[in-house]
């Protein structure tokens, strides 16, 4: 077979399984995604010309007609060309990227090898044209696209009833049982935001500003958050109402955690018990930054399109979010073979006995806080990103036709406390009803838990 042969073949292959991930697009729509997100490798950009000219040097398509093809797929009905030279594009069809996107959602979850999964909520502006509110996995230090909302940049309005549509809908397809930690920065919060996740039966790991005040569970008296800053290196939680405002009063666990080297302490606000809550785990959402610089900088460049409608936007992030996804499966997969780089195995291959475990998110036993990484194997440093070794992998496999699949390894959270799957939420207030009284269930609600060392 010769080289084009297998190229044409492989474009076949990955056709078919992209229709596989995605039902509900149809054949033209599939060809289009399969053409843009094996161009976007090829190219290592997003720009419509960048990527037309790599596929075309990689399969001897007709250059302009490629293009045409290219640019039509991320446009709306109204704007494509219908049959004729006067068509309107009655004959084409709209599709819409937010419904589709959340199957990026289910691709993840069919192929994760445990039940627990870390997202992070970000916005992120193509200067002042766009404004995207992303919801990304995080994985091996970067993170993948699973739900976005483009908006007019620089224009005033309210994001909290876009993420909420977007956590509903991705909720929809997460199965019983699984648990979701969802961090975001403090710019992010809102008690508006920490209410949905506890309602989906999802973790908040929210940062919030050092302002305003908060109290221990059961005091009356208020502290200012502004003075609340462990000593270096040490982290505190406890269960605490933040915010005297009534609207804005928070019944929660309160982390503060203070990095050396640091001005500002990290000030947390979560539903986990505090000798179960992390806030090392806080430090997983700064792999969101590094998604960011692969789609918009040295990874796809993305904000070099030319694209100025926000809808057409949100359909290209989907070309996009897939080839990222393809590269950090490959990738991951690779960086995991190597000896000291440890990750989650999947179902049904062997798993070694330094195999690291993910951290129990239910409530500590008898209330006492865990040394952090404690029976933690520590990972080799990273000399080349995931993302890097993904995208070379996957060119030079792309040069001869092959189609190269990887698989996703995770790696540990950092100073998990114990080992196992805990039970879904209501499942775990079920049994805390049965095992505790009022008296003791009150206790326990005022634990402290004070975790040293908790960034190592």
């Amino acid at each position: 077979m010769s080289t084009t042969a297998r190229r044409r073949s492989a474009l076949s292959r990955w056709a078919a399984l992209l229709r596989r991930r995605f039902p509900t697009l149809s054949s033209p729509q599939i060809k289009g995604l399969a053409l843009w997100s094996i161009g976007v490798v090829l190219a290592r950009s997003a720009s419509l010309h960048a990527v037309a000219l790599a596929l075309a040097c990689w399969l001897p398509f007709n250059r302009l007609s490629l293009r045409k093809r290219l640019q039509e797929w991320y446009l709306e009905a109204k704007a494509k060309k219908g049959r004729g030279t006067g068509g309107t594009g009655k004959h084409r069809r709209d599709w819409d990227p937010r419904l589709t996107s959340a199957y990026l959602l289910r691709w993840i979850l069919d192929d994760w090898p445990s039940r627990q999964l870390v997202l992070a909520l970000d916005p992120t502006n193509f200067q002042d044209r766009f404004t995207v509110l992303a919801i990304s996995a995080l994985y091996r230090g970067c993170a993948v696209p699973v739900m976005w909302t483009v908006l007019p940049g620089g224009q005033p309005g309210e994001w909290e009833p876009h993420w909420e549509r977007m956590l509903q809908e991705m909720a929809a397809l997460v199965p019983a049982g699984w648990q979701i930690l969802v961090l975001s920065d403090r710019g992010m919060y809102s008690p508006r935001l920490f209410r949905c996740l506890v309602g989906l039966g999802w973790h908040p790991f929210l940062r919030i500003r050092a302002q305003g005040f908060w109290r221990c569970q059961g005091s009356r008296g208020w502290l200012p958050l502004g003075k609340l800053c462990p000593a270096e290196g040490r982290a505190h939680a406890w269960r605490a109402e933040v915010f005297k405002n009534e609207e804005g009063r928070l019944g929660c666990t309160l982390v503060a955690f203070h990095g050396e080297g640091h001005a500002e302490p990290w000030l947390i606000v979560t539903d986990l018990a505090p000798e179960v809550a992390q806030a090392s785990w806080y430090g997983l959402r700064g792999w969101i930054e590094q998604g960011f610089k692969r789609v918009k900088g040295e990874g796809w460049n993305l904000p070099r399109t030319r694209i100025s409608s926000g809808e057409r936007l949100e359909r290209l992030w989907l070309a996009v979010a897939v080839a990222t996804l393809w590269v950090l499966e490959v990738g991951g997969e690779a960086e995991a073979g190597e000896p000291g780089r440890g990750g989650q195995a999947k179902k049904g291959k062997e798993v070694g006995a330094d195999a690291p475990c993910l951290p129990e998110l239910g409530r500590g036993e008898g209330g006492q806080a865990r040394a952090s990484g404690q029976g933690s194997p520590v990972a080799a440093k990273r000399v080349w990103s995931v993302f890097g070794r993904g995208w070379n992998l996957l060119r030079n496999a792309l040069a001869v036709g092959v189609v190269l699949l990887g698989s996703w390894h995770p790696e540990a959270w950092p100073n998990h406390p114990s080992t196992g799957l805990p039970p879904t939420p209501a499942a775990a207030r079920e049994e805390g009803a049965r095992r505790h009284s009022p008296e003791q269930q009150a206790g326990i609600n005022t634990n402290h838990a004070t975790h040293r060392f908790d960034s190592s």
